[in-house]
């Protein structure tokens, strides 16, 4: 009897874990509701920046370059995009490659980039859109109170290491270990990078190849 007691009192108790462990999974499983970003602007506020922007930016870039190779005039890029996917799968990776390397990612910074005049990179890649104005993106980490974007470093003994994009080797003229924290935009002078462009054990978070659009301007939503 003594026996049977304990065995009945084993199975309440792992009966009570259960059903404790379902309601705190079905809890788990609401959906919660979403706030609203504050940094969301108005329609109207969007439109009048891509107004500006046509203005002041698109104007001057078209009237720079020269006309393309079938005579036609340079048109400068409008927006570039990804597929929901893309960008979930993308923070996803850079938050787990981050995590490995010990750091944490801070904020995803947008570079403003142009395509070279070339028909294919350096890895014998297609350009399809030459000379036209892009962007990348890289994640920073926190470096003595300063958001710096960062790359990471397989290790000999398998682990990962962050390392700051401006100590990488022909990057700044500097070579690694030479790290300044000196508050300073480097927009102008950071290449395109492609992993393959790295060497076997170094591994770039920086995100290109989105989906430009040149023209044709109805494929824009705001003219």
């Amino acid at each position: 009897m003594k026996n049977l007691g304990l065995t009945l009192a084993a199975f309440v108790f792992l009966l009570a874990c259960n059903t404790e462990k379902k309601h705190t999974d079905d809890t788990d499983q609401e959906p919660q509701e979403v706030k609203a970003p504050k940094q969301l602007i108005s329609i109207p506020e969007a439109k009048n920046g891509y107004d500006n922007y046509t203005n002041k930016r698109v104007k001057l870039i078209e009237a720079s370059e020269d006309p393309s190779e079938d005579g036609s005039k340079f048109i400068a890029s409008r927006f570039g995009e990804y597929d929901l996917e893309t960008v979930k799968n993308y923070i996803a990776y850079v938050e787990q490659e981050a995590k490995a390397s010990g750091v944490k990612v801070e904020t995803l910074r947008f570079y403003f980039s142009t395509y070279p005049d070339k028909k294919e990179d350096a890895q014998h890649r297609e350009i399809k859109h030459p000379r036209q104005n892009t962007f990348f993106i890289l994640p920073t980490m926190k470096v003595d109170s300063i958001n710096l974007g960062f790359y990471i470093k397989r290790l000999s003994n398998g682990k990962k290491e962050a390392l700051l994009i401006r100590d990488y080797p022909g990057i700044l003229g500097k070579g690694l270990g030479q790290t300044t924290t000196t508050q300073k935009s480097f927009a102008s002078m950071l290449p395109i990078f492609k992993k393959n462009a790295f060497q076997d054990d170094d591994e770039s978070l920086i995100l290109n190849d989105s989906h430009m659009q040149p023209p044709p301007e109805q494929g824009s939503d705001f003219n």
